[in-house]
């Protein structure tokens, strides 16, 4: 009669014996740390969004390292490689070692591989990745800027005495944005790679190599996008303000709900760029049109108010000239004043 005993010990050997087979060590005979060259090339960028924080692309993602004992002798077997593509290359990866890299801010939704073994034993693994990638935005010079959107590949279960993450000139010559790259709205630059270390839970230190993504925006459908709301608001007040006659109470009401049209306007612009920095463009607009509202509004009060002008100018012909130089004053210095703003901004970028 087999006891409970008994059937604990047999499912323990099996589990051992599983674990075992499961079980691959890194290539023996081989320096340390490792090195694994990672070439990436990005085929598609379909969408970008700094409303989620994220873009979905395609990628390959290529690693390359040297296991001494996959090499062959290739007059032996009659090529100089041996190729794996898809299913045969997702089996044969579970029978080797592989440095397990991941891509830490990716959510792969379809994935391809093939795998090549060389006769030195060189290994090079290409994986066809397409997902959403969580990235980060700097939007200081918007909508002028230039992002850097970083597609993070990371060990996290060698560390850095283990294996180095490498971008040779092999690397270099298999990494880019493909020629016929398209991006609504931006304008693809290039690819560019950094090498860093993360701290892990453990103490230990693992290495990481970020693909960024530079890509420059097309500012003109955004400065329509801004401009046009911006002048819309404070049309009217400035009609009312400058060249009606009503009263004053009434000038006052334009004033005070343009700029709570204008606070409105910025949680507008924030919903739609979360990212907006407190020194970006749309911030200094709604600041400069603050300003222009407040100061129409101290002039009706005072050197408009025949009452009040009067008593600062004894000399109602030149109180006559200064409002009425005042008044195209006024909207041009606010018009020169957002060009130049605007232009400064694209001109430091």
């Amino acid at each position: 009669m087999i006891s409970f005993r008994h059937v604990f010990l047999i499912l323990l050997a099996l589990s051992n014996s599983v674990m075992a087979a499961d079980e691959i060590h890194m290539p023996e005979n081989a320096p340390r740390p490792l090195k694994i060259g990672v070439a990436m090339t990005v085929n598609t960028l379909s969408k970008v969004s700094e409303e989620s924080g994220n873009i979905e692309a395609s990628v390959d993602l290529q690693l390359r390292w040297k296991d001494p004992g996959l090499a062959f002798n290739a007059q032996q077997t009659g090529v100089n490689r041996i190729e794996f593509n898809r299913d045969s290359a997702t089996k044969k990866l579970t029978e080797i070692w592989t440095p397990a890299l991941t891509i830490a801010n990716a959510t792969i939704k379809n994935k391809e591989q093939g795998l090549f073994i060389y006769a030195d034993g060189t290994i090079v693994l290409i994986q066809r990745l397409k997902g959403t990638f969580d990235v980060k935005f700097k939007l200081d010079a918007f909508p002028f800027d230039t992002q850097s959107l970083a597609v993070r590949i990371a060990s996290e279960r060698y560390n850095t005495n283990q294996i180095e993450l490498t971008h040779n000139q092999y690397d270099i010559n298999d990494s880019g944005l493909r020629n016929d790259l398209q991006i609504s709205g931006w304008q693809p630059k290039q690819l560019k790679f950094i090498s860093l270390n993360t701290q892990g839970w453990d103490g230990q230190y693992y290495p990481e190599t970020q693909a960024l993504i530079i890509i420059a925006r097309d500012p003109y459908a955004h400065l329509l996008l801004i401009l046009l709301p911006f002048f819309l608001v404070l049309l009217l007040p400035t009609f009312g303000m400058l060249y009606t006659k009503i009263p004053l109470q009434f000038q006052l009401n334009y004033a005070g709900a343009a700029i709570l049209s204008l606070i409105a306007l910025t949680f507008t612009y924030k919903v739609r760029y979360p990212a907006l920095g407190a020194d970006s463009i749309i911030v200094q607009l709604i600041l400069i049109g603050a300003i222009y509202l407040s100061a129409v509004a101290l002039l009706n009060i005072t050197l408009f108010n025949r009452e009040q002008g009067s008593i600062l100018f004894s000399n109602k012909f030149i109180t006559e000239e200064i409002i009425n130089y005042l008044k195209w004053a006024m909207p041009l210095a606010l018009f020169g004043l957002v060009l130049s703003r605007v232009l400064l901004t694209a001109l430091i970028v």
